[in-house]
C-alpha cells in the first residue's frame, strides 16, 4: 500500500495518500469564498494559485475539542485541482501493511462518512483512511471552482482597467508634451521672427549714412 500521511483531528489519526501530498504548511485563509460550504474556511495563495482550505475538523464534525493554535495545512492534488485539508497536525508519514488494512466497501460506506476507504490498527490506535476525492460531493466541489473562478473573472476584468487607466493616462501625458512642445515650438519661431525683424531695422539705418 502507499505511503499514508497520518494526521491527527480532534484525537483521531486519519491516513492521507502521500503521493497525492504537495505539501504540508502552516497558513491561514486570506480570502473568504462566498456560497461555499460550511467546511471551507477560505482561500489562500499557494504557488501562485488560489487554493480552498477544508477544515477537516468541520467536515468530520468532531469538535469536541479546540483546535491547536498551530495548526497544520495539507496541501493535495484532487479532481477540482489542489485543497489545503486543515487537520490538527501531521503525526508522521509511514507505510501501512497490506494485511493490517482492511478496506471498506463503497455500498457499504455511504453518506456523511463516503470518504472512509478503510481502517486498520496502526501502533495500538485505530487509523481511518480517507479518499480525499471524496472528502467533498460533486456538488460542494462545483461551488468551490465556480467561486474560485469568478474570483479569477474579478481579478482579470481588474487587471484590464488597470492596463486601460494606465494607457489613458499615458496619452494623456504625451498629449500634454506634445501640447508643451508645440508651445516651444511656436515662442521659438515668434523670437525668431523678432530677431529677424530686429536685425534688418538695425541694419537699414547704416545703408542710409552710406549713401
Amino acid at each position: 500500500m502507499n505511503k499514508q500521511v497520518i494526521c491527527d483531528i480532534d484525537g483521531q489519526y486519519y491516513g492521507l495518500d502521500s503521493v497525492s501530498v504537495r505539501s504540508i504548511e502552516n497558513g491561514t485563509a486570506q480570502m473568504i469564498l462566498g456560497g461555499a460550504p460550511e467546511c471551507v474556511e477560505g482561500l489562500i495563495k499557494f504557488r501562485g494559485e488560489w487554493v480552498p482550505i477544508v477544515r477537516l475538523r468541520t467536515l468530520f464534525e468532531t469538535d469536541k475539542s479546540e483546535q491547536p493554535k498551530y495548526s497544520q495545512l495539507i496541501y493535495m492534488s484532487t479532481f477540482i485541482g489542489t485543497v489545503a485539508y486543515r487537520v490538527d497536525k501531521v503525526v508522521e508519514i509511514d507505510v501501512l501493511a497490506d494485511g493490517e488494512f482492511q478496506r471498506i466497501p463503497i455500498v457499504v460506506n455511504s453518506g456523511k462518512t463516503a470518504y472512509v476507504a478503510g481502517a486498520c490498527s496502526h501502533h495500538g490506535r485505530l487509523l481511518l483512511v480517507v479518499d480525499h476525492n471524496r472528502l467533498l460531493s460533486r456538488d460542494e466541489a462545483q461551488a468551490v471552482k465556480a467561486g474560485i473562478r469568478a474570483i479569477y473573472e474579478a481579478e482579470e476584468a481588474e487587471k484590464r482597467r488597470k492596463e486601460e487607466e494606465e494607457a489613458r493616462r499615458r496619452a494623456e501625458e504625451e498629449k500634454a508634451k506634445a501640447g508643451e512642445d508645440a508651445s516651444v515650438g511656436a515662442e521659438d519661431s515668434e523670437k525668431d521672427a523678432e530677431a529677424e525683424k530686429a536685425t534688418t531695422e538695425t541694419a537699414e539705418p547704416a545703408t542710409n549714412e552710406t549713401e
